[in-house]
């Protein structure tokens, strides 16, 4: 798991894009995860009311999109097929390797140090993360 912090405007979410990016160009598999303070609109809406009635989990899908409520974000995505997970945000909480984003400018180079330390993990043959 990689984790990529900074203040709104930074360039975390360049940085992720250009490493999500380079990452397939190399034959990795990826998630991203993305957190928010702010929440899907939904009320009074289906989804809203499964929630609401106590499920676990809800899955609402659309022609080209999925959404899980209420599920925790990282949990999830540790169960993924996946290489590696980009994190962008959760500030206050220590995901693995974390890169900070200061500005914009710096978005090439964190996005290529992000593809070589998963390059040097993978090919150490570092395994995955335990499941909390």
């Amino acid at each position: 798991m990689i984790q990529v912090v900074g203040r709104q405007g930074s360039g975390k979410t360049l940085t992720l894009t250009r490493a999500v990016r380079e990452l397939h160009r190399r034959g990795r598999k990826i998630a991203v995860v993305k957190h928010s303070h702010h929440s899907l609109d939904l009320r009074g809406k289906d989804t809203d009311r499964f929630v609401r009635s106590g499920a676990d989990a809800v899955i609402f899908a659309a022609s080209r999109t999925v959404a899980f409520l209420p599920v925790d974000a990282l949990r999830f995505a540790r169960a993924l097929p996946v290489d590696v997970i980009l994190v962008e945000g959760y500030h206050g909480r220590r995901l693995g390797r974390r890169f900070e984003a200061r500005t914009p400018r710096d978005a090439t180079r964190l996005s290529r140090e992000i593809a070589g330390y998963v390059d040097e993990r993978l090919a150490r043959g570092v395994p995955r993360a335990r499941r909390r």
